[in-house]
């Protein structure tokens, strides 16, 4: 520990920004994996088939009691139900009105991966410039010993920004690409899911619509 806080105050005032940087970095990260691994932790597809199987059995209180959950998935599902009765310009107006808040919700932070390992790359680049002003600069001295100790501390200044730059950024990035595959992933399921009951809910409404067309013609 004590390494790490020479090494940061070796490196300069960028390198504090930099790990400022990978604390965000690293909070974020952390909540992502907590939501699309664990907190919004799903069977999707056994979801799905129970709420069709009650809506093809016209049990739509029940389908509304499976989507009584905080998943995106249940809310947007229950938005449909809700509005089982209803025409095909509604049903899918809720739908779409739910995902938005919805999914906005599921992909909360991911987007800002992206720029905090840009903003770490940058931070490392000012550390770097920082540390050949400190090494040009020392060129002046008119002892050899203070031009030489002047090179090699604006030298390790430029490198440990460099490196603790790029490795954060490096890190950030990586995660950012595991955590988007995962999150894309679970919404293409949801969306297919979510279609997948809208289209249920209008063949139900055709049916019962057929049926009352019947039902009065025989009269």
């Amino acid at each position: 520990m004590l390494a790490m806080v020479e090494l940061l105050v070796a490196g300069g005032m960028f390198m504090f920004g930099i790990l400022a940087t990978s604390l965000v970095a690293v909070g974020i990260i952390a909540q992502r994996v907590y939501t699309l691994w664990f907190g919004f932790r799903l069977r999707i597809e056994t979801l799905r088939d129970q709420v069709l199987d009650y809506v093809d059995r016209g049990e739509y209180g029940k389908a509304a009691q499976l989507c009584g959950g905080k998943h995106p998935l249940q809310r947007m599902m229950l938005a449909a139900v809700e509005r089982a009765n209803r025409s095909e310009k509604e049903i899918r107006r809720g739908v779409e009105t739910c995902a938005v808040s919805e999914l906005a919700r599921f992909r909360r932070g991911t987007a800002a991966l992206p720029h905090i390992s840009n903003l770490a790359t940058l931070l490392g680049l000012l550390g770097t410039i920082h540390g050949l002003i400190i090494s040009f600069s020392g060129m002046h001295a008119v002892d050899a010993a203070a031009r030489q100790a002047a090179l090699s501390k604006g030298v390790a200044v430029a490198f440990y920004n460099t490196f603790f730059g790029l490795t954060v950024a490096t890190v950030t990035v990586v995660a950012y690409l595991l955590v988007s595959a995962k999150q894309n992933r679970e919404m293409t399921r949801m969306e297919q899911s979510t279609a997948s009951l809208v289209d249920r809910l209008l063949m139900a409404t055709e049916a019962r619509a057929a049926a009352l067309r019947g039902s009065t013609g025989t009269r």
